[in-house]
């Protein structure tokens, strides 16, 4: 029988954060297992947006402290991400976003988030030839930004892999075994692997790992669609990643053209990662009214991905108490590849020291049962 210290169910890069943070520390003997390839999950389908721009005071700490590794993780980790700290440009156009955004800014200014308030000139001027005329204030972090979401894989993965981390590919996990109520094992097609942790990583599918131990996790997979142009000429250098807070439309630069996503109101939670093509109409129209200049490209791909979505909005970390053994790291709801790096301390800490250096009490599981939610509303 294989024997691990600690097994972590996902391959993406919240488990290879979680991995290399807990080599980091110390623990010799980490399993990754992956049911597809690494990375090949919500990871490779992300459009890598960075940023500190939430409404939580949870959310914001951690954004602040996963940013610094960010900036820094090509001279830490021997791979460059290709973090462009362009800015998140936020356009508030309804009296419900209007309401929300003047929380936040007060929220922001607490906690020491460099963002501020733009009337339309300033918008104007952070990002020329963007229509705004509807536009009743913005918000510009210019510390926010996106990258490259394979690279900041591949950086945890090698550093962690240099550490001993064991990664396995095409492995899933078909059974978690239990000994005196606590995890004992993990099962898989290959066969048995005894272990006294599992941390469950499994984004999307995380629901249903968690049922093998018999906790219902409020985890759903949610469809998230992203377009790219060819590049389009006149295009802004350098403009901010921008969000139609109304509508949830965004976009940013890629490869000289247009990378840009809005959520499907007709989605419904599933496991369907097909493109919908017969959205991007929707899409197309509200490029082209928010960025006319939109106009001279042509979308040359597309693709689509899940979102692991809680009630809330926020994820569910920590252990779970009636489980001993098991870990929950999973339901980001779309911001799990930015808070990689603090989620995955934080996983590593619980598990080696018992704490969090960072307070993370908030995103227990038993909050469900309490009541206790804390709600996200700056969501894309």
């Amino acid at each position: 029988m294989d024997r691990a210290e600690v097994v972590i169910v996902g391959g993406g890069v919240l488990g290879a954060s979680i991995a290399y943070h807990l080599a980091s520390k110390g623990v010799r003997d980490v399993l990754v297992l992956e049911r597809d390839r690494l990375g090949s999950g919500s990871t490779s389908k992300n459009a890598g947006g960075i940023r500190l721009q939430f409404s939580t005071e949870i959310n914001v700490r951690l954004s602040q402290r996963s940013l610094p590794r960010l900036e820094r993780f090509g001279e830490e980790m021997g791979v460059d991400p290709a973090f462009r700290q362009v800015g998140y440009l936020f356009l508030i156009t309804t009296d419900r976003d209007a309401a929300a955004f003047e929380s936040s800014l007060s929220l922001w200014s607490r906690l020491g988030v460099p963002a501020r308030r733009l009337d339309v000139p300033g918008v104007k001027e952070v990002f020329p030839g963007l229509r705004a005329d509807d536009v009743r204030f913005a918000t510009f972090c210019p510390t926010d930004g996106y990258l490259d979401p394979t690279s900041l894989l591949n950086g945890y993965v090698a550093r962690a892999r240099e550490r001993g981390v064991r990664f396995r590919e095409d492995e899933p996990v078909i059974g978690i075994d239990r000994e005196a109520g606590r995890v004992c094992a993990v099962r898989t097609p290959a066969g048995i692997i005894s272990c006294p942790t599992v941390v469950n990583a499994a984004g999307p599918w995380a629901a249903q790992v968690a049922a093998f131990v018999d906790i219902a996790l409020p985890i759903t997979p949610l469809r998230r669609q992203i377009f790219v142009t060819d590049p389009v000429p006149g295009l802004p250098q350098g403009f901010p990643l921008t969000v139609e807070m109304a509508t949830s439309f965004y976009f940013h630069r890629e490869s000289g053209g247009v990378l840009m996503g809005m959520a499907d109101p007709a989605d419904r939670p599933g496991f369907d990662d097909s493109v919908n093509w017969d959205f991007l109409p929707d899409i197309v129209e509200r490029a082209l009214d928010r960025l006319p200049v939109l106009q001279r490209a042509n979308v040359k791909t597309g693709w689509a991905g899940f979102y692991e979505d809680t009630p809330d909005k926020h994820p569910i970390l920590g252990r779970i108490d009636a489980v001993p053994g098991f870990v929950a790291a999973a339901g980001f709801s779309g911001h799990g590849l930015m808070h990689a790096p603090a989620a995955g301390e934080a996983v590593a800490e619980i598990i080696v020291d018992g704490r969090s250096s960072l307070d993370v009490s908030a995103l227990a599981f038993d909050r469900f049962t309490r009541g206790d939610l804390i709600r996200e509303h700056n969501v894309i």
